[in-house]
């Protein structure tokens, strides 16, 4: 028998404002405000404020870091091992990069699982290494894994694998979540907002926001799974079964999952199909999907 592992990951990211007064030669009495500002301005599309605009990847720190580990014999259900945020308020930056990219080397070497990944939290991960001088053999082949070949498995980017790595417009996260029948964004927080939530102290809120994140993207992997011939539909059902009772078990301390074991039941194979329409009876879905 085969044992394999998965770490399924999402970063939450700020503009690095110490690089970026380097970067634009700030004098001392620059204010942060200014310098964010200046930096906007190389990257600001027209009419966007410098102010609010994204700053490039390079450019960025890490100020949260989720995952969720999990593992499976040969081709049967995945069971999550372990699961967790953390956020630079409980930990410094160096240790959130240090600590994930050591997981990384645990035998056997995991599948790497993000959504946009390939573009952004991976190479953030790299140059988050790079400006602490960071040991970093993970996650440059060091654990027998290549997580930068774009078209090969060690490294998942659903995003980029579901649209035909760009040959269809790429769906958000959201969007494939809502496509799937799974809760995404709750709360009405979305990335656009981690940069004022930070600066405003509410590391909590977005350690929360990373959290469901991941447990969404987690759910579209084992989708994805079933509908590629990854998992069979016991095996989908079972890894459903196994998320059942993770959660189950956290939720005193991590009640922001609750819709995703309210939601769980209904994405199993096996379960009832939705009926389609706000109206529809189950004699009149029968008819419809005669």
């Amino acid at each position: 028998m085969s044992r394999q592992r998965v770490a399924v990951f999402d970063l939450e990211t700020v503009p690095d404002l110490t690089t970026g007064r380097e970067l634009v030669q700030a004098a001392p009495d620059v204010t942060d405000e200014q310098v964010r500002r200046t930096l906007g301005e190389r990257y600001a599309r027209t009419g966007e404020d410098p102010s609010l605009a994204f700053v490039k990847t390079p450019l960025q720190k890490i100020v949260c870091v989720g995952a969720i580990y999990a593992e499976r014999e040969d081709r049967g259900p995945w069971t999550v091992t372990r699961s967790g945020v953390v956020h630079i308020a409980q930990r410094p930056e160096r240790d959130l990069v240090q600590s994930f990219i050591e997981s990384l080397s645990e035998t056997p070497s995991p599948q790497l699982v993000g959504f946009n990944s390939s573009a952004f939290d991976l190479p953030v991960l790299r140059y988050r290494a790079f400006a602490m001088a960071i040991p970093a053999q993970a996650i440059h082949g060091g654990n027998g894994r290549d997580y930068w070949y774009r078209f090969g498995r060690d490294h998942l980017d659903i995003c980029d694998v579901i649209s035909g790595f760009g040959a269809s417009a790429r769906p958000s996260l959201a969007e494939l979540a809502a496509l799937s029948g799974i809760p995404a964004k709750i709360g009405g927080i979305d990335g656009s907002q981690v940069e004022a939530m930070v600066a405003e102290g509410r590391l909590e809120e977005v350690a929360m926001y990373c959290d469901t994140d991941i447990f969404v993207t987690y759910l579209i992997f084992l989708r994805f799974m079933l509908v590629t011939g990854g998992l069979d539909v016991d095996s989908y059902d079972g890894s459903l079964d196994g998320l059942r009772e993770h959660i189950a078990a956290r939720l005193s301390k991590r009640p922001h999952l609750t819709p995703y074991l309210e939601a769980l039941a209904a994405l199993a194979v096996s379960a009832p199909r939705r009926r389609i329409g706000p109206n529809a009876s189950p004699s009149s879905e029968a008819e419809q999907t005669e």
